[in-house]
């Protein structure tokens, strides 16, 4: 059996990124990876599918100047369909000491292609009408992977029905019915504020992408299903199901966790918690649910995200730190944007005045750091608000104020994008890049959608850049999504992984981070090869949880940022 089944995955807010970012590129790590100009050979870097209108460009990296150089591009047929001449790519070129850029903007015809250049041949990659389905359907596969319960998974059988056990409070001792949802990660708990995320993840693609609607919506509704169950009793909301003992027994399969009399395994511990991370992020994800419901379940969606949103501002802050054997897993931050979000979608739903003016007062006091992730909510808030969320503005005179925070966002994540590089990662550069590289990039493409960017921001071609980041235009040639793209990953930090490489599929990892976030959890060197840097470090092994674990986050914020550049 393999090692410990995940990380403890705790994640950074916007300020400590930032700071991360700054240590990261200290000069104590220069030494641990290969200079770049020294040991990176010359590669051409293509992107995932394509639609027809976005810009389109091949990076070509080396150690020479490759600026004026021909470049060709070859059909599925081996015919030139275009030429032109490389320019230099702005930005640092790490890996590489250079960095050409070769503009194909002006491949419109659907089909596959090639690019050639400097000697070489890219690998084919597709332009097509319909570029967001295939990999939408690809990721969805993780999430049906990690369905829980009896929901059906093509990977287990019925695991955990004896959820659970509430660990404390006036609650503790008794047994309710918490069974379903989705396993977070690698590993088998479940947590609420990272389902609450996703099933608003998949129901905001839903309402962009009608093409693909029905297979989000119903993935979406294993989450809406498993957080009605979240909140069993009066004064009762779950936060968490399992603790630090999954991770203690490593790789296994969940149906056998039942029968394994083991304790907190076999029938595991529910831990209660609030805060106005939590109830927002709650009420936002039913209150969306309640829209689209039939009349007859609306009732009950509503009362839900009603209550979990009042005991969210009850709280008047973060969630707390829970007890041992909880673990240290995510942190609760930025109630102000979570309860943002669930008053916007309560209105929505609701047309009542007080969540609207509650959804503006708390919107004028979120952080404007273009993220958009579990603990950073304040993006749905403002696309409802704004009328890009795939409905038109529940109000008129809200929508400037939501608009223009929107294009503050997205603006951050368009600067963020040119500072990272050529590559363009709208994200921070961190534990859990795959994640913010999604939000941020479905923030940059809402704000092109809104017509609120400033001058000179391009919000759509940052969103581009992050989703062709995603499926294999970066340093790596990789595409950071099991089962999907060139190079995907074969060793995923999962329990499904002993059944084979490349499980499960649809899986996206945490995806390069700062070599400093690797070592620091003293599981070996990693072996990133000549692509990698101190800054940035990937490596496709399954012992290293930073780069190779997957999460319901990282696929949920990939499939929304997929959506919305689909979005008609």
């Amino acid at each position: 059996m393999s090692r410990s089944a995940s990380s403890p995955r705790r994640h950074q807010g916007g300020a400590a990124l930032a700071l991360a970012l700054v240590g990261t590129a200290a000069g104590s790590l220069a030494a641990a990876v290969p200079p770049a100009s020294a040991a990176a050979p010359t590669a051409i870097r293509v992107g995932g599918p394509s639609l027809p209108a976005d810009a389109k460009v091949a990076l070509v990296g080396s150690a020479a100047d490759l600026r004026g150089r021909p470049f060709r591009v070859l059909d599925g047929a081996g015919r030139v369909v275009l030429r032109g001449k490389l320019t230099a790519a702005e930005g640092k070129p790490a890996p590489w000491r250079r960095l050409a850029r070769a503009d194909l903007s002006r491949l419109r015809r659907a089909g596959s292609y090639r690019v050639r250049a400097a000697g070489l041949t890219s690998r084919p990659w597709v332009v097509r009408r319909d570029a967001q389905r295939a990999p939408i359907a690809a990721i969805l596969q993780y999430f049906a992977a990690n369905a829980d319960g009896s929901e059906p998974s093509p990977v287990h059988g019925p695991a955990h029905l004896d959820d659970a056990v509430v660990a404390s409070g006036p609650y503790a001792g008794q047994r309710f019915d918490l069974t379903g949802g989705w396993m977070d990660a690698g590993d088998m708990l479940k947590f609420t504020s990272t389902t609450a995320y996703a099933t608003a993840a998949l129901q905001a693609a839903a309402r962009l992408d009608p093409a693909d609607a029905p297979a989000l919506l119903a993935t979406a509704d294993v989450g809406v299903r498993w957080l009605l169950k979240a909140h069993p009793a009066p004064g009762l909301f779950i936060a968490q199901v399992g603790d630090e003992r999954d991770h203690d027994l490593g790789f296994r399969d969940p149906a056998g966790d039942d029968g394994s009399g083991k304790e907190g395994i076999a029938t595991r511990f529910a831990y209660p918690n609030m805060g106005g991370d939590l109830g927002g992020a709650v009420a936002l994800a039913l209150a969306m649910a309640a829209a689209r419901a039939p009349e007859a379940a609306k009732p009950a969606l509503i009362g839900a995200a009603r209550e979990w949103y009042a005991a969210g501002v009850a709280a008047d802050g973060p969630s707390p730190k829970l007890p041992a054997p909880a673990g240290d897993f995510y942190t609760g931050e930025n109630p102000s944007d979570a309860l943002a979000s669930g008053a916007a979608a309560l209105y929505r739903v609701t047309g009542e005045r007080p969540y609207l003016d509650d959804a503006r007062s708390r919107l004028g006091v979120q952080q404007l750091d273009g993220r958009l992730g579990w603990n950073a909510l304040a993006g749905f808030g403002q696309a409802e608000l704004c009328g890009v969320l795939g409905a038109p503005a529940p109000d008129a005179e809200a929508r400037g104020g939501a608009c223009s925070g929107l294009g503050l966002q997205g603006g951050q994540a368009v600067r963020r994008s040119w500072e990272i590089g050529p590559f363009g990662t709208p994200g921070y550069l961190t534990w859990g890049q795959t994640g913010e590289n999604g939000g941020a990039g479905a923030v940059a493409a809402l704000a092109a959608r809104a017509g609120s960017l400033n001058r000179g921001l391009d919000g759509r071609g940052t969103a581009v850049n992050a989703r062709d980041w995603l499926l294999g235009r970066n340093p790596w040639g990789a595409s950071f999504v099991a089962g999907y793209g060139p190079k995907s990953p074969r060793h995923p930090h999962h329990w499904a992984s002993e059944r084979g490489p490349g499980l499960p599929r649809g899986a996206v990892v945490g995806g390069p981070a700062p070599l400093k976030d690797i070592l620091d959890q003293s599981f070996g060197r990693p072996r990133g090869g000549p692509f990698s840097t101190a800054r940035a470090t990937y490596e496709d092994r399954l012992e290293d949880y930073v780069t190779s674990e997957p999460a319901i986050d990282y696929a949920a914020g990939s499939i929304l940022l997929l959506a919305a550049l689909a979005a008609p």
